[in-house]
């Protein structure tokens, strides 16, 4: 699958990628699932970390 994903998102952005809420994703990210980091008061996850994630729920899947 071809997608162009930014080389940072936010939390909304990586929601709307993984089709889930933002709420998710946070959750996700606090449990350590997913990693990101903070830039002021918002989260930014790099492309690199949330294809891993999507890859590591694939395997999980098969």
């Amino acid at each position: 699958m071809t997608v162009d994903l930014k080389p940072t998102l936010d939390v909304i952005d990586a929601a709307e990628y993984l089709k889930v809420s933002k709420y998710t994703v946070i959750n996700r990210i606090k449990q350590g699932k997913l990693k990101a980091y903070k830039q002021g008061r918002y989260w930014r996850i790099k492309r690199e970390w949330l294809l891993e994630y999507e890859n590591d729920l694939l395997k999980q899947i098969a």
